[in-house]
């Protein structure tokens, strides 16, 4: 098995070679995993909720909608931010127990020092000081999209409550083995459309137009 990962876009085929995979996961399924997934898994690994903890999602799109499964079953109260209604009813089938639209005025603090963790999937600019006010005591704000501009950090931000700022890429080898074995075992797998490898133009032109849900997989139809 080999896969071929670019942006939302997985290529998968079969030459005898790669991970073995838990029989209780499809090929197809599994490409975006190596990628996407072990990127949003990570955080969990590296800071370990507890199952009482509440955990924000930021983004409902190609790492988001793998994140919101992951933090689901590891039995945490999973928190949706999004600022696309369209969005919220599918957040909810995902796992998420609540949806919050961060265009709407005063939405942030509804939820001011609830949260224990937040997972940004996100590389748009962000609230950073609203979303530290989310933040329960010692919570962790921990970002895995790649925003390339500056973040706005106020010092008293981090210093009231203690807390903290995170990053991660993706995962090593005995990462990725526990995230396959957590999907086995839960049923997770991202969404995705799949693609002939002929057909590889249209799937980059559909991936170009913003129409990904939420994963695209290139299948080879070559012998």
């Amino acid at each position: 098995m080999w896969v071929a990962m670019v942006d939302s876009l997985t290529v998968c085929g079969s030459n005898g070679h790669g991970p073995v995979l838990p029989d209780a996961l499809d090929l197809v399924k599994t490409g975006p995993l190596l990628c996407g997934g072990i990127t949003v898994f990570s955080p969990l690994l590296l800071h370990n909720p507890p199952s009482t903890a509440r955990v924000g999602i930021i983004g409902i799109g190609g790492l988001g909608h793998m994140a919101l499964q992951f933090a689901n079953k590891w039995g945490c109260e999973v928190h949706a931010f999004t600022t696309s209604q369209t969005k919220e009813a599918e957040a909810l089938k995902l796992g998420t127990h609540y949806v919050h639209n961060t265009r709407r005025h005063g939405e942030l603090k509804k939820i001011a020092a609830s949260l224990d963790l937040i997972i940004s999937t996100i590389n748009v600019p962000m609230d950073i000081p609203g979303l530290l006010e989310t933040l329960a005591p010692k919570g962790i704000l921990h970002v895995v999209g790649a925003v390339l501009e500056p973040m706005l950090i106020r010092a008293f931000g981090l210093i009231l409550g203690q807390k903290s700022i995170a990053g991660s890429p993706g995962g090593n080898p005995t990462a990725i083995d526990r995230m396959l074995a957590f999907c086995a075992r839960h049923s997770i797998a991202p969404v995705t459309e799949t693609f002939p490898m002929s057909k590889v133009n249209d799937a980059l032109e559909h991936l170009r137009a913003g129409k990904a849900r939420y994963r695209i997989v290139l299948v080879n139809d070559h012998s």
